[in-house]
């Protein structure tokens, strides 16, 4: 049995350089990743949200969250992100 497959929420932690770094949190068939400035893991509070990006319901582990959160990194970090 695949335990992360089973996981209702999973946080990705990025950290961009010393003075920034962003939360990645995404819940099972919930559609969206909020992103949260700082290091938010395992908070399911909105404090620091600065984004939320929509994403397909049916992803499975937390590997889709990581190649999303690059993805995001890519565009928004350094550019003072709302």
């Amino acid at each position: 049995m695949n335990v992360k497959k089973d996981l209702p929420m999973t946080w990705h932690f990025e950290r961009i350089s010393a003075r920034e770094s962003y939360t990645f949190r995404w819940g099972r068939g919930s559609g969206m990743i909020t992103v949260h400035r700082g290091d938010a893991r395992g908070s399911h509070s909105d404090d620091n949200l600065v984004d939320c990006v929509q994403v397909g319901i049916d992803w499975i582990d937390d590997q889709d969250v990581r190649v999303q959160a690059r993805k995001w990194i890519r565009v928004n970090a350094g550019r003072g992100v709302r």
